[in-house]
């Protein structure tokens, strides 16, 4: 009897439905962003302490160092396309296309999510899936190898490391909020937040990096 009425219930309370979150279209990074204190453990730090920029960033090689490294560079084009089977989301930096099913951790596998346009994977990404969560989109990733979350600073990822991260708009602005977990290599949770605003281009630029280990210092010196 107690059953059947929980049921009855439950059939009479409303479903409340939320409305996919519109995220689609080309988006340029706005500001610096922010992110949480740093707290590295004794491995982390070791890591941070051997890193040297100018030998050990990938991006010398033309190689994302992670993905908070590409949603975080300033100029680079953007596009995120929704389908009722996959997030794919274009970057303009290295020309990366990265194609996340929607379902659950049962979708991962030990395929990177991320290739650039001549077909080379990329790990340093991991291996996604993305779900709707209320007015948010959430994509997991696990399956990474060891990476720099901040090339600036060395802060390493390892093959340890998991992230979520939350996309939603407010206000027509595209928040990102990417939360690094890795017990090896931080002591809590490392979050990062970025802020989006949607462009009118349609297209990607190609970016065509093809000189590995160029040198990207030399470049900027003399722009300035």
């Amino acid at each position: 009897m107690l059953r059947s009425f929980f049921l009855l219930t439950a059939l009479l309370i409303p479903t409340r439905i939320f409305a996919i979150p519109e995220i689609s279209g080309m988006w340029l990074l706005n500001g610096p962003g922010n992110e949480s204190e740093i707290k590295l453990t004794t491995e982390g730090l070791r890591i941070q302490s051997e890193y040297d920029l100018l030998v050990d960033d990938p991006s010398l090689s033309c190689t994302p160092a992670s993905t908070s490294r590409i949603w975080a560079n300033p100029g680079a084009r953007i596009l995120i396309e929704q389908t009722q089977e996959n997030i794919l989301i274009s970057y303009e930096l290295f020309d990366l296309r990265r194609e996340i099913p929607i379902g659950d951790e049962s979708d991962l596998t030990g395929v990177p999510s991320t290739r650039n346009t001549q077909g080379s994977y990329f790990s340093e990404m991991g291996s996604s899936f993305a779900r709707y969560d209320s007015d948010a989109l959430i994509i997991e990733s696990k399956n990474h190898t060891s990476g720099y979350i901040r090339t600036s600073r060395g802060i390493p990822q390892s093959e340890n490391t998991e992230t979520i991260e939350e996309l939603r708009i407010e206000e027509n602005v595209l928040r990102i909020t990417h939360t690094y977990i890795d017990e090896t290599l931080y002591e809590e949770p490392f979050v990062l937040n970025y802020f989006y605003r949607k462009i009118d281009e349609t297209e990607i630029v190609p970016y065509q990096c093809t000189e590995a280990d160029y040198d990207w210092f030399n470049e900027l010196n003399a722009a300035e």
